[in-house]
């Protein structure tokens, strides 16, 4: 049977693909735009089979006829609006739209089709303000303070969607994502029409690495829970094929301390790159790679690890070198594609 994976052309759904595909699944894509053509040249040489469904998610029709296309054993929820301020001062609504009434839409759909097990994917933003106090974020204990309408409308998909569980006596697990680092990150601003606003650092550096150049990084570095991107796409399939659940929220991060880790992939950088060259702003001088000005704290792995067994990488030198590897493999032609 097949996984059936909504966002299947985003960050994240790239990486579930991915995943999904290296292990010989059958996955069907559902997303608005096509995979872009170097994920789907990448894909093609994989073990597993991919079918494409163009449709816009909050089509409730065009949803079920695309759970409808081969039997699904399990959707892994990763469409979103990653909205940052501009577009959440400018147009809100289609944040909720997608965010939270589409959440609703895939589990009905997913009631309707008997599909065994939903995977819905949050963010650790919905943690909001917690976020910046000392300690680790734990599922059930830290108080969630949303602040964004990105973070809010991703807690309240996360209560709707256990809420409708108990209801309909559906299996649905809650994955809230770190900060991805790793393959298949776009420039949100050089996609008109695109649903993610964020670019992170480590992405930004690498574009500019393949490209040649020099970065000038902030003089404070602030740090984030980073995670290796394929490690979400292997952890979401986890959630998805655990045969027993005990809990509805997990975090989904890396679990280690970051601090200095974007001056560490810089000189990562340097050695696969010798056309690219960092250094820290001068006084006065604006940088020219951009990231949070607040550090975040991070979230506790313990409950995702004891129900799966699923363990990301934490090594960070591991984690550059496989980040560099893919960059070097097809950095130039994704940094330098339009879809």
């Amino acid at each position: 049977m097949a996984v059936l994976v909504t966002g299947g052309s985003g960050y994240v759904g790239l990486n579930v693909v991915q995943a999904l595909a290296a292990a010989g699944r059958e996955v069907v894509s559902f997303d608005r735009l096509p995979l872009p053509s170097v994920a789907a040249r990448a894909f093609a040489a994989l073990p597993g089979r991919i079918d494409q469904i163009q449709g816009e998610l909050r089509d409730c029709e065009a949803l079920a006829r695309a759970i409808a296309s081969r039997p699904c054993e399990a959707i892994i929820h990763t469409a979103a609006i990653t909205s940052g301020p501009a577009r959440e001062a400018a147009d809100p609504r289609p944040v909720f739209e997608v965010n939270v009434l589409g959440t609703i839409g895939v589990l009905e759909e997913a009631r309707r089709a008997s599909v065994r097990r939903v995977v819905i994917t949050s963010s650790g933003a919905a943690y909001g303000e917690s976020l910046y106090r000392p300690g680790l974020m734990r599922e059930d204990d830290t108080p969630v303070l949303p602040t964004t309408l990105y973070a809010t409308s991703k807690y309240a998909a996360e209560r709707a969607a256990r809420r409708l569980a108990e209801l309909w006596s559906l299996q649905v697990a809650c994955a809230r994502l770190g900060t991805l680092i790793g393959p298949w990150e776009r420039d949100g601003s050089a996609h008109p029409g695109g649903v993610r606003d964020n670019f992170g650092p480590h992405s930004q550096l690498a574009a500019l690495a393949v490209r040649g150049g020099e970065a000038v990084l902030p003089v404070d570095e602030s740090t984030r829970d980073w995670v290796y991107a394929p490690d979400v796409g292997r952890a979401l399939v986890a959630l998805a094929d655990a045969p027993a659940l005990a809990h509805f929220a997990y975090n989904l991060s890396a679990g280690i301390d970051w601090h200095g880790d974007v001056q560490a992939w810089c000189d990562t950088l340097a050695k696969r790159f010798p056309g690219f060259s960092w250094r820290l702003a001068r006084a006065g001088e604006a940088p020219t790679v951009h990231y949070t000005d607040r550090a975040r704290s991070n979230m506790d792995v313990s409950r995702l690890e004891g129900d799966t067994g699923f363990r990301a990488l934490r090594e960070r030198a591991a984690i550059h070198a496989a980040f560099a590897d893919w960059v070097e493999r097809h950095g130039a032609a994704w940094w330098a594609a339009t879809v």
